[in-house]
């Protein structure tokens, strides 16, 4: 059986400039490009909501040019973890790949698929995309934070 990579689109809609998604297009697997809406996320925004529109739009572009290769983009409706049980359980996935993002929730929703996917024997990878720098990237020797500019500059 033929093993895919998924990579699963969030904040990041966008095809150019991608690194998660870069990582998984030079992987030896075919990829299945997804992106889930998460009721916990959608459920605090109001139903007339641009933000949502932006994100059907922006999938719509997307999966117009996925097409140009045969592939489409997967778009599920549900918590992430039941959404990832179903897919690993009919779809032979060697590996998930998404950017990093950093909200609370997220960060919690991430730890909670990562340990789902390696009980399954899968990898989970998240690349740094959004941002330039992470948090722990910009602190001094002792792991504090700068307070003062000029020895962050001379860094």
């Amino acid at each position: 059986m033929k093993e895919y990579t998924l990579f699963w689109f969030r904040r990041d809609l966008r095809l150019e400039d991608n690194h998660g998604l870069y990582k998984a297009l030079r992987g030896k697997s075919k990829v299945i490009p997804i992106f889930i809406f998460d009721p916990s996320i959608l459920n605090k925004l109001p139903k007339e909501d641009a933000r949502v529109e932006f994100i059907l739009l922006a999938l719509g572009a997307i999966d117009v040019a996925m097409k140009r290769n045969r592939c489409n983009v997967g778009i599920y409706h549900g918590a992430p973890k039941a959404i990832f049980n179903q897919i690993t359980n009919n779809w032979k996935i060697d590996k998930v790949i998404c950017n990093e993002d950093y909200e609370p929730y997220a960060v919690k929703r991430d730890k909670e698929i990562k340990k789902l996917l390696n009980q399954k024997g899968i990898n989970f990878e998240m690349y740094k995309d959004q941002v330039i720098f992470e948090k722990n990237e910009i602190v001094k020797n002792d792991g504090t934070p700068y307070k003062v500019y000029t020895p962050y500059s001379k860094k």
